[in-house]
């Protein structure tokens, strides 16, 4: 996949410089055209993305959003190649309240990007995958090919797999398919009995021991509806990532 045009959200929280300069670096290195979406009666924000892409010699255009910003997002997300979006900041309005939305409805892979944690100064070098075999994790992980390099890293986790023996080997078929576009790949597998902590807490511990810079993994593979009420690994990640997570539905 080629990414030749990116979204981002941009608002006037401190938030949104981090997630326009990590915009700004992916159209650089991936010669992709910016389309930036600001919320209604921002247009400041959106005059000071017009420069910034001057300064930066980057093609690319800005939209004020009319009306309910998800939607808006989600319409403009279908003449791009790759969302970023930020995670909600609690108790701060960035205008876009429900980003989830946008993930379940955009039919793009989103780039989450967080309020805090480490300065995303690198993204593609360190890869961690979660992977559950499901559509979605596939899907994620195509989608996030453009982001990584021969250089890169990329460890495939299982985290208390059903079926251990059939999954294990479709996550080292995953190894070797990554290997084929010349990736570092390995598998790593947390089971069951050995498991001490929720599905989510555990992606988010190898984060911090593989020091990853970038989390690819499937949204809302269950349902929505179930999610919100069983809770569910996605928005728990969509509430405590630390790092940017590549997520697609």
């Amino acid at each position: 996949m080629t990414v030749a045009d990116i979204l981002v959200y941009a608002d006037p929280t401190n938030a949104s410089a981090e997630r326009l300069d990590l915009a700004l670096r992916l159209a650089h290195r991936l010669e992709a055209y910016l389309i930036g979406v600001v919320p209604e009666d921002a247009a400041a924000v959106g005059e000071k993305f017009e420069k910034m892409l001057s300064n930066e010699a980057l093609l690319g255009e800005w939209h004020m959003a009319i009306g309910l910003t998800e939607p808006f997002v989600t319409r403009w997300a279908h003449c791009a190649d790759l969302v970023i979006l930020g995670q909600r900041i609690p108790d701060h309005d960035s205008g876009l309240y429900r980003p989830e939305d946008v993930i379940l409805s955009c039919s793009r892979p989103v780039l989450m990007v967080p309020y805090a944690g480490r300065r995303p100064d690198r993204l593609g070098e360190n890869v961690l995958v979660a992977w559950n075999g499901s559509r979605e994790a596939g899907r994620a992980v195509e989608e996030a090919l453009p982001l990584m390099s021969a250089s890169s890293a990329v460890t495939v986790l299982l985290v208390e797999p059903d079926d251990e023996l059939a999954d294990v080997e479709v996550a080292q078929g995953l190894v070797a398919h990554l290997g084929r576009h010349g990736l570092n790949a390995r598998t790593q597998v947390i089971r069951r009995e050995l498991a001490t902590m929720a599905v989510s807490d555990t992606i988010m511990t190898q984060v911090a021991e593989l020091d990853a810079d970038l989390l690819v993994m499937g949204a809302y593979s269950h349902s929505r509806f179930r999610e919100i009420i069983l809770g569910g690994v996605s928005r728990e990640i969509l509430r405590d990532v630390n790092v940017p997570v590549l997520m697609a539905h």
